[in-house]
């Protein structure tokens, strides 16, 4: 099998958010200046901006990186053995570790105040997050075709999902009204969410 050889220009774009990521964690966003990120990663600081026009296009990429990641590579090889109720709690339990983790709440918190006087933006940068293909949604898809569960949309169903989530386990805590979900909460939201969906979509 031939690997692809990585050329100069995605070889920096990888380091420029390799360098990004380990400063937002360590200084946090707002103390980390494009200067410094160029310093970390070890190229020009036009090369930056050639490749992010803004330090909020880079926390709008990690955000992204972060759920593309952590979501897509659920360990989903042992779901087969529950049942349909526990897979989705599993399901549900690890999108809420992602959401309400500190990192990514700091990093929405910068995105969304970047876009806040740019809903035009937002709204695009939402579609295309929405559209990334997690170990949720496949399951999703995975159970309409078997017709374990009745969705006449799977997107919509999808986000259904998401929204209750998010509203006990992302925007209480971006906007800093409560701390971030302790374990034994984000495994009740994820009960509680499972029930509610159920209820509706099992056949």
């Amino acid at each position: 099998m031939k690997v692809r050889k990585k050329g100069r220009s995605e070889i920096k774009r990888e380091a420029i958010l390799a360098a990004a990521k380990q400063a937002f964690q360590e200084f946090g966003v707002q103390n980390t200046s494009m200067d410094k990120l160029s310093a970390l990663a070890e190229v020009s600081k036009r090369t930056v901006y050639n490749h992010f026009e803004s330090k909020q296009a880079l926390v709008m990429e990690l955000l992204a990186e972060l759920w593309r990641t952590s979501m897509a590579e659920h360990e989903i090889a042992g779901l087969a053995e529950l049942t349909l109720e526990q897979q989705l709690v599993a399901l549900l339990e690890s999108e809420i570790n992602v959401v309400t983790d500190p990192h990514y709440v700091e990093l929405a918190k910068v995105a969304l105040s970047y876009f806040f006087h740019k809903p035009d933006e937002l709204k695009e940068q939402q579609e295309k997050m929405s559209k990334q293909e997690t170990a949720l949604f496949h399951w999703l898809n995975e159970q309409a075709e078997k017709q374990t569960l009745v969705m006449d949309d799977v997107v919509v169903a999808s986000t259904q999902l998401h929204s209750l989530v998010k509203g006990s386990a992302f925007w209480p805590q971006v906007l800093g009204m409560k701390p971030s979900l302790t374990k034994q909460e984000a495994r009740v939201l994820a009960e509680q969410t499972t029930k509610l969906f159920m209820s509706q979509y099992l056949v």
